[in-house]
């Protein structure tokens, strides 16, 4: 006989995972499974989009300086313009990704809800309940 996982999720509440014989966690936060789950997750180019974003923020602070200190020409102020223009399309990129990452976050904690809720009523549907 299975036992429900004494482990709590984020929202405080305890998880509704069921713990298989000789084990203490659930699959989902059992210790051992830390790697695999971490294998398994959604990446969502989320490790590469900040390491392309801090060089992309390095190389347009770089070229500003060269710009407004005469190093590169011509017309540096022209082009340090353009250059600050580009470093704010790239913020308001970076926001606009945040706020996609939260939402897609927020989807998942649904349907990992779901899907807790679909076990505990052995797949049937709950309605008015």
């Amino acid at each position: 006989m299975s036992r429900q996982c004494p482990a709590t999720t984020l929202k405080g509440g305890q998880c509704s995972g069921s713990v298989p014989e000789s084990k203490y966690w659930c699959w989902y936060h059992d210790p051992a499974n830390s790697d695999k789950r971490r294998r398994a997750a959604p990446r969502g180019g989320k490790g590469h989009r900040s390491k392309v974003s801090r060089e992309l923020h390095r190389l347009l602070e770089d070229l500003t300086d060269q710009v407004v200190s005469g190093q590169l020409e011509p017309y540096p102020a022209s082009v340090a313009g353009q250059l600050v223009g580009v470093r704010l399309r790239l913020l308001e990129f970076e926001r606009r990704v945040k706020e996609q990452d939260e939402v897609v976050g927020r989807l998942e904690e649904l349907e990992e809800r779901i899907l807790a809720e679909k076990k505990k009523s052995g797949g049937r549907r709950q309605w008015g309940a």
